[in-house]
C-alpha cells in the first residue's frame, strides 16, 4: 500500500517548515505574509503528491466539519427517504455533507447515534425522534448543539422543531370515510405509540368519530409491532376475516402500514374499495397508480425538509440559539382516489 502523503512530507520536499504549507493549506498565506510565489509552490508540490488532507481531523481543529446528521426512525420509510434527499440537496447547497442514520425505533441507538455523531464533531443534527420525552434534546439546548427535531415533537421541549398537524390530518380521514356512508371503520396503528404523530393520529380519528357517534370496537383498534408489521396484520386481519367480522373501511396511520394493509387485503381476496375501503396517512407517488389507486393524506415534505434545513442554518449564526427559533406545525391535505370511495367510481 502507498504511504499516505502528510504535511511534513511536502514541507520536506520544498525545504520549508510544515507550518508554513499548513497555512497554505488552509488559505492563510497571505495573513501571515508568504509570498505568492511560495503559495504557488506548495500549490503545485500537493498536486504533484497528490496529497489528500484529513478533512475530520482538519474540521477539529477549525470546530467546523461542514457536516450534517440526520436521524430517523427508518430510511427505507418512503417519507423518511424523500426528506433525507431533499435535507442532502439543500445541504450540497450551502457546502455541508449529510451522515444519515437510522435508529429502528430504538431510543438507546437513538441516544448512541446522536453521540457518535456528537464526537465526529457534525456542525449540526436533524431528527426524527423515538424517545419518549424532550429532556435529552433540552439537555443539548442546554450545550448549544445545533438541531432540529422534524416530525416528532414533545411538550415542554426548548427545540425548534418542524411538524405538521397530524390531530386535523387524521379528522380529515374520518371526515371523508363517514362522507362516503361508512360506520363499520378500523384503525391500524404501529408501536411505539408514544410517538407523538402516532397518538396525535389515533386522538384526531377517534375524536372525530365518537363526535358522530361511533366509537371503535377493540377488534378494530389494531396495533402491530415497527418490527413485524406485516405478519401480525396479516393474522389480525385473517381472524376478522374468517369470524365475518371484517370492517367496512380501514384507517392506516402511515405509508408502510397502508402498503402492507393493501397487501394483506389483496391476498384475503378482499376488495378494495369494493367489499372495504382504505385510507392511509402519509402519501407516496405510487399510491396514485396502484390498483385501486390509495387515499392518502398528503404532509408537505419538500416544505418539512425546507424548514427544518432553515431552522438549523440558523442556528449556525452568532446571534441565534435553538431555544430562541420556533415550533414550526404545517398544515396537510387529503388526496381522495379510488381505494375509499363507494361506490367503485366509473369513467367514461
Amino acid at each position: 500500500m502507498a504511504k499516505k502523503i502528510s504535511l511534513a512530507d511536502i514541507a520536506s520536499s520544498l525545504g520549508v517548515s510544515k507550518t508554513l504549507v499548513s497555512l497554505v493549506v488552509n488559505n492563510k498565506g497571505d495573513a501571515h505574509g508568504i509570498s505568492k510565489e511560495t503559495q504557488k509552490k506548495v500549490r503545485e508540490k500537493i498536486r504533484e503528491l497528490k496529497y489528500q488532507p484529513n478533512e475530520l481531523a482538519r474540521g477539529f481543529r477549525m470546530g467546523k466539519t461542514n457536516t450534517i446528521g440526520l436521524i430517523v426512525s427508518d430510511i427505507s420509510n418512503r417519507f423518511y427517504a424523500k426528506i433525507a434527499r431533499n435535507i442532502e440537496d439543500y445541504a450540497w447547497q450551502h457546502g455541508y455533507t449529510v451522515i444519515i442514520c437510522s435508529t429502528d425505533e430504538q431510543v438507546e441507538k437513538e441516544k448512541e447515534q446522536i453521540r457518535l455523531l456528537m464526537d465526529r464533531k457534525v456542525d449540526g443534527l436533524i431528527i426524527s425522534s423515538s424517545q419518549e420525552s424532550p429532556d435529552f434534546f433540552n439537555n443539548l439546548v442546554e450545550v448549544g448543539m445545533p438541531h432540529v427535531l422534524i416530525d416528532r415533537t414533545f411538550d415542554q421541549m426548548k427545540s425548534p422543531a418542524v411538524s405538521v398537524d397530524n390531530y386535523a390530518g387524521a379528522r380529515l380521514a374520518a371526515q371523508h370515510l363517514l362522507s362516503q356512508g361508512l360506520q363499520k371503520i378500523a384503525l391500524v396503528t404501529i408501536t411505539p405509540e408514544h410517538i407523538s404523530t402516532i397518538s396525535r393520529r389515533i386522538d384526531g380519528f377517534t375524536h372525530e368519530l365518537a363526535a358522530n357517534g361511533i366509537n371503535l370496537p377493540p377488534e378494530w383498534f389494531i396495533k402491530v409491532p415497527f418490527d413485524n408489521m406485516e405478519a401480525v396484520l396479516s393474522e389480525r386481519l385473517t381472524s376478522l376475516s374468517e369470524a365475518n367480522n371484517l370492517p367496512e373501511a380501514i384507517f392506516t396511520l402511515n405509508n408502510n402500514l397502508t402498503s402492507v394493509c393493501l397487501k394483506c387485503l389483496r391476498e384475503l381476496s378482499v376488495s378494495v374499495p369494493r367489499q372495504i375501503a382504505l385510507i392511509g396517512f402519509d402519501d407516496v407517488t405510487f399510491f396514485s397508480f396502484t390498483q385501486p389507486s390509495v387515499t392518502a393524506i398528503a404532509q408537505p415534505i419538500d416544505r418539512i425538509s425546507e424548514k427544518a434545513f432553515e431552522l438549523l442554518l440558523q442556528q449556525f449564526g452568532k446571534s441565534q440559539t435553538a431555544a430562541k427559533l420556533q415550533n414550526t406545525v404545517l398544515a396537510v391535505d387529503i388526496k381522495i382516489r379510488e381505494s375509499s370511495l363507494k361506490p367503485i367510481p366509473t369513467y367514461t
